[in-house]
């Protein structure tokens, strides 16, 4: 298992160091200058030396590639250098709102995981009919836009009911609401990877040998099918919960959830170029961790595969 882990991680390093350098360039040759507009937003009118003084601190006045290598070797490290915008660490303006981030991402998950088991084992086990309910839901939900969703929360819990607010502090009553807004999407989506999962396996000989032998539902569906399909469902949840990490943004700023979300949008705002970065990696280095996670559980999981690497 640690050779397995230590190739993947090699095998990644060209995809990462991909990931940082199209991270870099991107916000690097994005038009304007970051210096010239923090100063007129601070009130200051720039003169030539202010901005070259500025520049040269923040390390702008260099090329291109030497900039980005210097960057490299400070990311390494986890330095991104300071947030052009408050003066501070760019990793401390991370660290304040990565927990918030991760716990709407870890809720959405988790309330995602449980709707796709849900709609995905009924519409697997019900009849046509019911069945056929179930898969419309699943589809118009995966059709339904977040955003739009959040703003119709919004309105029915917040504007007309009264059991929410819309700028809350960062409670687990504020969570409620964003997390369920990116659960519904991202289950009823997993839904249909466990309903083409479960149906798959129901088409199996060893199924058909246990139904013939009078096995009850649950029991064949949690020790013959469940154990065969939770390799491909972890994949598919690392994959989801490295989404929901990327892709919270929007529901963040509707909700007002100090997350990520806020601090890139403010970033990008006042074009606060190191910390915009610096999200970049991060965002790509959660998809990296999670997928790895999902091919360890994945091996775990299935004994035949953890056999090979043995013997490899």
């Amino acid at each position: 298992m640690t050779r397995y882990i230590l190739m993947r991680l090699l095998s990644a390093l060209p995809t990462l160091l991909g990931m940082s350098f199209i991270a870099f360039a991107i916000v690097a040759l994005a038009p304007g200058d970051p210096v010239e507009q923090q100063l007129r937003a601070m009130g200051f009118v720039p003169s030539a030396e202010d901005v070259a003084a500025l520049k040269a601190e923040f390390g702008l006045d260099k090329p291109f590639l030497t900039r980005y290598f210097n960057w490299l070797m400070r990311a390494v490290q986890f330095e991104f250098g300071t947030s052009i915008a408050t003066g501070r660490p760019v990793l401390d303006e991370i660290m304040i709102h990565l927990p918030a981030t991760l716990a709407l991402a870890g809720s959405a998950l988790f309330g995602a995981i449980l709707i796709s088991l849900g709609l995905g084992i009924a519409a697997a086990s019900s009849g046509q009919g019911v069945g056929a309910l179930v898969r419309g839901l699943t589809i118009m939900l995966v059709s339904v836009p977040s955003f739009w969703l959040a703003l119709v929360f919004i309105y029915a819990f917040v504007m007309v009911l009264g059991w929410a607010r819309i700028v809350g502090d960062g409670t687990l009553g504020d969570l409620v609401l964003p997390a369920l807004t990116l659960a519904l999407g991202s289950g009823a989506a997993l839904g249909r990877v466990v309903y083409e999962r479960v149906r798959s396996e129901m088409c199996e000989d060893h199924i058909r040998l246990a139904i013939a032998k009078g096995l009850s539902p649950h029991r064949i569906l949690s020790h013959h099918i469940a154990p065969r399909i939770i390799g491909p469902l972890a994949t598919a949840w690392a994959s989801t919960f490295g989404g929901l990490l990327g892709g919270a943004v929007i529901v963040e700023a509707i909700f007002g959830w100090p997350g990520l979300g806020q601090l890139i949008l403010q970033a990008i705002s006042q074009r606060d170029f190191p910390v915009i970065q610096a999200y970049l990696v991060f965002m790509g280095l959660a998809f990296f961790v999670t997928s790895l996670l999902a091919d360890i559980i994945v091996v775990i999981a299935d004994p035949q595969l953890r056999k090979e690497l043995h013997n490899g």
